[in-house]
């Protein structure tokens, strides 16, 4: 960023401002008088409802202006700027932004489907060992579930870690 301290343009900027934001509010006063003074300026200005219009837009103008120069960065002119490398782009544009349960249901895809949680202890064992690798129990004579993995007795219609129902399988 370039910083504006003491900078002759920031005061010019500031001056300018001040004086048009003057001037918005005397043609606004000017035209408020009108209501009073009728008969007297409108001889001079003719129509004086004009200034409340003008005196708004040269407020608003100088309001900006006087905003402009009390900011203490700016972009600066195109010489002076820094430029920005492609590879600091890219990485404030790869920004990734799913939810953090997407995120899980990614990587639970891509962990490896072929192992059973224990019945007993709910260690991951592998499909192929017919004994817990935790506490010994014997992984055969069940059906997993589709779910959650977990080993249940093969009369059971529900598995009994997370309620799936064997029937939708």
């Amino acid at each position: 960023m370039y910083i504006r301290s003491g900078d002759p343009v920031r005061t010019v900027i500031k001056v300018i401002g001040g004086i048009v934001y003057g001037v918005g509010i005397g043609l606004i006063i000017l035209s408020f008088a009108s209501f009073f003074l009728a008969p007297y300026l409108s001889l001079v200005f003719g129509s004086v409802f004009v200034f409340i219009v003008l005196g708004f837009i040269a407020t608003t103008l100088g309001r900006m202006l006087l905003g402009m120069a009390k900011t203490k960065s700016f972009s600066g002119p195109v010489s002076e700027q820094e430029p920005v490398s492609r590879s600091e782009v890219q990485e404030e544009m790869t920004y990734d932004y799913t939810f953090v349960s997407d995120r899980e249901a990614r990587i639970e895809k891509k962990k490896s489907k072929s192992y059973s949680r224990c019945p007993e202890c709910g260690t991951e064992n592998d499909d192929k060992a017919s004994k817990c690798s935790s506490c010994g129990t014997s992984l055969t004579g069940y059906k997993k579930c589709s779910l959650c993995y977990m080993l249940n007795k093969k009369e059971n219609r529900f598995c009994k870690n997370c309620g799936h129902d064997f029937n939708l399988d």
